[in-house]
């Protein structure tokens, strides 16, 4: 079982990348500021220094991806809330609607899929994913927590 699942992580992950550069391209954004705006619209309000972080980009590479977003019109900043020094990037939900409209062929096939399953299987299935996308934030936002000694993310 433990090979089994080793592939198909492999396997999701290239092409879930692969799938993620088209997008990008069909956007007229770059890989990066794709992911950068995966991010944001996740955590709904991330500070510069965490998407940085994330991306793995410098902060001087981190402000000028934000400024290029902001300028396209897909995030704001804004002060965060506990602390007004803190700089923190929000989706704007009008601009951003392209990203799902891009994401409907993704969700259409998923439920064409879905058709071969019954209910307790489609039930288990979903179980199974929401508690590993969980399992993978929680790891994310304790990552981001100490590396900066300070949780500003959401949670």
């Amino acid at each position: 079982m433990e090979e089994i699942a080793q592939v198909l992580a492999r396997q999701l992950t290239v092409y879930m990348a692969a799938s993620q550069a088209a997008m990008a391209e069909r956007l007229g954004l770059s890989l990066t500021e794709l992911k950068a705006l995966d991010l944001v619209l996740e955590f709904d309000a991330l500070p510069t220094g965490q998407l940085g972080q994330l991306l793995g980009i410098s902060w001087g590479g981190a402000t000028a991806l934000i400024n290029r977003l902001e300028a396209a019109g897909y995030v704001q900043r804004g002060r965060h809330p506990l602390d007004r020094r803190v700089i923190v990037i929000r989706p704007v939900a009008e601009r951003c609607r392209a990203l799902a409209e891009e994401r409907r062929a993704a969700a259409e096939e998923v439920t064409f899929l879905s058709r071969q399953y019954d209910a307790h299987q489609l039930a288990t299935v979903h179980a199974f994913l929401t508690q590993y996308a969980r399992s993978l934030r929680h790891e994310t936002l304790m990552w981001l927590q100490s590396r900066h000694g300070r949780d500003f993310v959401n949670d």
